[in-house]
């Protein structure tokens, strides 16, 4: 019996059940991967195709030709539609382009693959024109929408493809994969770790960039003693935002390393026996925890993850940060 395996860090709920749905031969056409960046969802997406396409009793192998040709991005089979460079979102020209190659035999694979980048940024002409190919699908085709919220697809569309999601990666799943890109376990990658926020792909993006590590790390201090120490007030907090944060990607990680010293404050506080995420050691948490409650450390933290989680391109970012800061001060208050 053929017996297959996907070669992924985490995602354990994703990958059980399309192991599942490979050896008991019920894979559906199409397929909604949601998940934050860097969690796994192209790693995901690229192991099930070899898996689906490898001809070897234990797939995938790895080495016959269909699946170096995956692993090298080369296969012509498998179809990535993304927004144009320069450009934010996929419009109606580009689903509508899809269905040039769609009647075309496939070349290096028995099947054809399109997988659509950034499903949230599909406009709503380009989804109706996605969901004409759901409704009646062509033959060895699969659809792999890959977006980071899946509730921004229309109904129609969830209603006709799966939605597997992929969850952000503990500390030792995050060390196993920088392991695999040949990155070691140390002070430099524990950082980069810390700021991605269970985000592989992110952390390797921030280690090969020594700039971000110093930068995030030297902004959250900064934060962090302005929020939880005497002397500072909610305009002084609000501008040293706006002077620190230069884009959404320096919010995201800057306040995701707020959280985790928010956990280390309420960990010692509580006498807990854990490893400190932000600090070198929970200890090290205790003259801040001296200036915030346990509510208002909780608060703080669900109006920071909240904040991430709606944030999109802001048409003014001054003005979504001062709104983002000043939401964060009064919760620290309460």
């Amino acid at each position: 019996m053929k017996k297959y395996s996907l070669n992924v860090v985490g995602c354990k709920h994703a990958v059980n059940y399309l192991l599942s749905a490979l050896e008991g031969g019920f894979l559906s056409h199409a397929y909604i991967i949601e998940g934050q960046r860097g969690s796994g969802r192209h790693t995901v997406v690229r192991e099930l195709i070899k898996a689906m396409a490898c001809a070897s009793d234990n797939a995938p192998c790895g080495k016959c030709d269909s699946c170096a040709k995956i692993d090298a991005g080369v296969c012509v089979d498998i179809y990535n539609i993304r927004p144009a460079e320069g450009k934010t979102e996929l419009t109606v020209d580009l689903i509508r382009g899809i269905y040039d190659t769609v009647g075309l035999m496939p070349n290096d694979l028995p099947f054809k693959v399109y997988v659509i980048e950034n499903g949230e940024k599909m406009n709503g002409s380009a989804q109706n024109a996605f969901l004409k190919l759901f409704e009646e699908p062509p033959e060895n085709i699969y659809f792999f929408i890959i977006t980071e919220d899946a509730g921004s697809l229309l109904p129609t569309i969830r209603s006709r493809a799966l939605t597997l999601r992929t969850e952000r990666l503990d500390l030792d799943q995050m060390l196993e994969v920088l392991e695999k890109e040949g990155i070691p376990d140390n002070k430099k990658s524990r950082a980069a770790i810390m700021a991605a926020d269970g985000s592989a792909g992110e952390a390797i993006r921030i280690y090969n960039d020594d700039s971000d590590i110093t930068s995030y790390r030297k902004t959250a201090d900064e934060l962090i003693n302005a929020l939880f120490m005497p002397d500072t007030d909610k305009l002084s907090f609000v501008v040293l935002n706006q002077k620190s944060i230069k884009n959404l990607d320096d919010m995201y990680a800057v306040y995701s390393l707020i959280q985790k010293a928010l956990r280390d404050i309420t960990a010692y506080r509580s006498g807990a026996v854990c490893r400190a995420l932000y600090f070198e050691s929970l200890d090290l948490s205790e003259e801040y925890s001296l200036h915030i409650s346990d509510k208002a450390a909780v608060k703080t933290d669900s109006v920071i993850n909240e904040l991430l989680q709606t944030s999109d391109i802001p048409i003014n970012l001054n003005l979504a940060l001062t709104e983002f800061s000043s939401r964060v001060w009064d919760a620290h208050l309460i």
